[in-house]
């Protein structure tokens, strides 16, 4: 155990999504060794470093891991460091309409479950599986909105017809957003932070076109004054 008081790092905060400098205010360190051949001294070895951060913009508290392992070298031969933070640095923020509205609908509460699990997918890097979440998610709207006609093809057409997708932007759902899902799923398709993150901008603008901007909507509308006659 040591003492980490008055010690600061530079590290990124998840809540102001920036780096900023955190408070070290707890730290614990491990180290182990393993003799593999006593008479020719070959041992291998590793360690832990484990660190409770504060970020001193916001005061979110992270945990940080550290840890190596005599075996694993970089490309100076020195022993390779990996870091990890709990909970997973997030690469992409919650919008605000969906902040705005997630604690006063249960119905959207469990919808945006399934945006939250493809948040901590691409958080982790796991961008295959984000993807296929995104395809999970975008089945589960036409279903929702259109019901299940049997066929995803159908669900697709009716959602079209439907009027949810403008004429020119049907191409971009069906061959972009649908094709991604299909191919992560059965064609060992890799996608990159940015194509996910391109993906979930068209799939969040179709939530907010479908669910949020009503609701945006007739807000406005208590507020504006009725004519008078």
């Amino acid at each position: 155990m040591s003492d980490a008081a008055n010690l600061t790092e530079r590290a990124h905060c998840n809540k102001c999504l920036q780096w900023n400098n955190h408070a070290i205010v707890h730290t614990e360190n491990t180290s182990w060794q393993e003799e593999l051949d006593d008479q020719r001294g070959i041992y291998i070895e590793g360690g832990d470093s484990w660190a409770l951060m504060r970020c001193l913009g916001c005061d979110t508290v992270r945990l940080r891991h550290r840890h190596w392992f005599s075996e694993d070298s970089d490309e100076h031969g020195r022993p390779a460091v990996y870091t990890e933070f709990f909970p997973p640095s997030i690469k992409r923020q919650k919008p605000q309409w969906r902040r705005q509205f997630l604690p006063f609908n249960t119905y959207l509460q469990s919808y945006n479950g399934l945006c939250d699990e493809i948040y901590g997918a691409l958080a982790m890097g796991a961008h295959r599986l984000a993807t296929m979440g995104i395809r999970a998610l975008v089945e589960r709207l036409m279903i929702d909105q259109v019901g299940d006609q049997g066929r995803f093809e159908k669900n697709i057409e009716k959602f079209f017809e439907a009027g949810h997708v403008a004429p020119n932007q049907q191409a971009m759902f069906k061959d972009t957003l649908i094709e991604a899902g299909h191919a992560a799923m059965h064609r060992d398709f890799e996608p990159s932070s940015d194509t996910v993150n391109t993906l979930l901008d068209i799939v969040e603008g179709i939530l907010h076109a479908v669910y949020y901007a009503p609701m945006l909507a007739d807000n406005v509308r208590k507020t504006i004054p009725p004519r008078t006659r």
